[in-house]
């Protein structure tokens, strides 16, 4: 695979993760990322309606004035992850 035509931004990232050891070819690079983006999609597949939900509570929310402060925000986002995680999900 030829990195002379991405973006200069992703040579770097996939410069970066072969000089870290983790992978020998740029292959194993793009083969990982897509792994990683078809995980993601997935999981916004299987979970969008909740997430479509959470998105519109927040808008309302937001229209009502009663928004978090973004440090209390981001701790509670944090222990729904580890929640998940701890589940298996």
């Amino acid at each position: 695979m030829d990195l002379r035509s991405l973006p200069e931004e992703v040579k770097e990232l996939v410069r970066a993760q072969l000089e870290s050891g983790r992978f020998e070819t740029v292959e194993e690079v793009v083969c990982e990322a897509l792994r990683l983006l078809s995980a993601r999609e997935e999981l916004f597949a299987s979970h969008g309606a909740e997430l479509r939900a959470q998105i519109a509570e927040g808008v309302a929310a937001e229209e009502r004035g009663e928004l978090r402060d973004g440090e209390e925000a981001i701790r509670d986002v944090r222990r729904r992850i580890d929640e998940r995680l701890r589940r298996g999900e």
